[in-house]
């Protein structure tokens, strides 16, 4: 049996066509590929070998039809994805979706109940139809926190589009030796075709993993517009501000952690925020993760965890301790 990870082809997405058509090239959401790290980085933890993790193409997965595999839904999915192929065994955790996909699959849904949703909209959604639902947060606040501060720090600007604009009438009330200094990182990078090619998946992928390194090496502070660059930096111990254009229900999770600041507020910053301890959240994750992927592959009759001779999941939940205390 296989471990599924998402990549992102953007197949059916309509207005990123149109784009390509008009301008011959488009930019790809990098957020979506650090989900994509996140999941390698709970299997790896959770004793999976990597030779059986595979990818799946989120925006074709209702035509997979490989091997079973297990697969962690973090991220958004669309009405198009369900119901699964047979051959997708799910583990909810951190889905976002919104109120129609619930409403189109309820049967399908109330099959796996209870749900892990990303933020509470999402939780919400199910719950008025009837699916059991809790609050997981996003599977990038698992990663592990950096071992020594930058030497060289900077201060990151990580902006994205669409949606994800940074608000540029935020930094009025930035101090001007931090506006003078500050370093902007685009979250996102172009590509010239679309549907993406396994190619540019994997290219895509890699692109996440080198911002995710800069960001752990460089950064003394990231002041972002982005959920998948918040998430990943304040699991990495670095400081981040969120500033955003609109309210987002997205974000109801993280805000439980840190502000999320909307106009007019934006003179209430504190442009020196500490480091947010994520210690418990992420121990508390991986250790669901690593049971839900457990009970995955027992439903097939296949333990991953027996096959690497932890015995079975007392074992599991000691040897996952361990790990969690490592990081």
């Amino acid at each position: 049996m296989k471990y599924a990870v998402p990549t992102f082809s953007y197949c059916g997405f309509e207005a990123f066509a149109a784009t390509f058509a008009e301008k011959k090239c488009w930019s790809v959401n990098i957020g979506d590929y650090m989900q994509t790290l996140a999941i390698r980085n709970v299997y790896r933890l959770s004793g999976v070998r990597e030779s059986d993790v595979i990818e799946i193409d989120r925006d074709r997965v209702a035509g997979y039809r490989g091997e079973t595999a297990v697969m962690i839904l973090n991220g958004c999915y669309y009405a198009s994805s369900f119901p699964l192929p047979r051959q997708i065994i799910p583990i909810f955790m951190g889905l976002c979706v919104d109120e129609g996909v619930v409403v189109a699959h309820v049967a399908y849904f109330k099959e796996h109940e209870p749900i892990g949703c990303r933020d509470s909209a999402t939780c919400e959604a199910f719950r008025r139809h009837g699916v059991k639902a809790y609050v997981t947060g996003c599977l990038t606040m698992t990663f592990p926190p950096r071992s020594a501060q930058p030497s060289n720090a900077k201060t990151l600007l990580v902006y994205g589009g669409y949606a994800g604009a940074f608000p540029l009438e935020a930094l009025q009330s930035a101090p001007q030796e931090m506006l003078q200094t500050m370093e902007p990182v685009s979250q996102r990078k172009i590509v010239h075709r679309h549907p993406l090619t396994p190619r540019d998946q994997r290219q895509a992928e890699e692109h996440a993993r080198a911002l995710l390194e800069y960001y752990r090496d460089n950064a003394s502070l990231v002041i972002t517009s982005l959920h998948h660059a918040a998430t990943p930096c304040l699991a990495l111990g670095i400081p981040t501000i969120i500033c955003r254009r609109h309210v987002d229900s997205r974000f109801s999770y993280i805000g439980n952690f840190v502000p999320v600041h909307v106009a007019p507020d934006f003179n209430e910053i504190e442009w020196a925020p500490q480091t947010v301890d994520l210690s418990e959240v992420r121990r508390d994750l991986l250790d669901k993760a690593a049971m839900e992927i457990e009970r995955a592959s027992e439903r097939n009759g296949r333990s991953a965890f027996a096959r690497v001779g932890w015995g079975g999941r007392r074992s599991l939940g000691h040897r996952l301790r361990q790990v969690i205390a490592r990081v």
